[in-house]
């Protein structure tokens, strides 16, 4: 198992990696001695609303409990020039979730089109327009490979914390304080707004719906620390927690004439500041 503290923390920045376009890639968090040291010394250090952090474990706890999930996500993303100049990308698409060990993303956005597939065996990204993709043998369950994915090859992206096994640790790790804005409402579903902010130069914003299923319904996470303060939000709709997801949805079948290539190091990337991850 890598260093969860070192994970965490790579977690809190972008790598401008093949998979920023994609909603889904985070660090393993650690197991139950780890979720109990972190949430004592949160508890004991951080300035969070006692509604704030009751929402938070609520809506952790019912993402945690769902043996599989799909998803759509909209969304954008700050990008900052050397100039300094911030320009806003688009994208959007779907996330389905089968635990312990199967994730799909499929993402359109305004650079790319892309489609991750992990099947508990193999991680496999690819680029759609470049007819391209990349594959690397995987653990055997969804947060190990997300760790992997990150430690190894430099994949990482905004809100992936919601797909780990336990969200909870992953987004009180390094919480500073925490706020309960009141209600509010997302797409005409009524709403808890939460705001944390982080010791490490990110804020982030939670609105939960309200109601027996206390889902995200809108992510944002701000780098306020990076040139520009770049910005990542992302709306979740259509959530189905009984998809009945099959096991070819998750398998990649090279399309035809399809080029393989490999995975870049994580020191090999370059390119301009993005809104921040956690």
């Amino acid at each position: 198992m890598t260093d969860t503290g070192s994970s965490a923390r790579s977690r809190k920045r972008w790598c401008g990696a093949l998979l920023a376009l994609l909603l889904g890639v985070t660090p393993l968090l650690a197991g139950a001695q780890q979720e109990q040291a972190t949430a004592e010394r949160t508890g004991s250090e951080a300035k969070v609303d006692p509604q704030a952090q009751r929402i938070l474990r609520q809506m952790s706890d019912f993402l945690a409990e769902q043996r599989e999930f799909s998803v759509r996500t909209e969304g954008t993303l700050d990008q900052v020039l050397d100039s300094g100049q911030k320009i806003q990308l688009q994208r959007a698409g779907d996330v389905r979730l089968q635990r312990p060990n199967r994730l799909r993303v499929d993402r359109a956005g305004d650079l790319a089109k892309l489609h991750l597939f992990y099947d508990g065996q193999r991680l496999t990204v690819h680029g759609e327009q470049a007819n391209a993709y990349a594959t690397t043998p995987a653990p055997s369950t969804l947060d190990a490979t997300l760790d992997m994915a990150l430690q190894r090859l430099g994949l990482d992206a905004p809100g992936g914390d919601l797909l780990v096994s336990n969200p909870y640790t992953a987004l009180i790790e390094d919480v500073r304080s925490g706020k309960y804005l009141g209600r509010a409402k997302v797409n005409g579903v009524p709403v808890h707004h939460l705001a944390f902010r982080n010791r490490d130069g990110v804020d982030w914003e939670l609105w939960v719906e309200d109601g027996p299923r206390p889902l995200p319904l809108k992510y944002v996470i701000t780098s306020r620390d990076l040139p520009g303060a770049p910005q990542y939000s992302v709306t979740l709709s259509e959530w189905n927690l009984s998809p009945q997801l099959t096991p070819d949805l998750f398998q990649f079948t090279p399309p035809r004439d399809a080029m393989r290539v490999s995975f870049l190091a994580p020191d090999s990337r370059s390119g301009a500041q993005q809104g921040g991850s956690k």
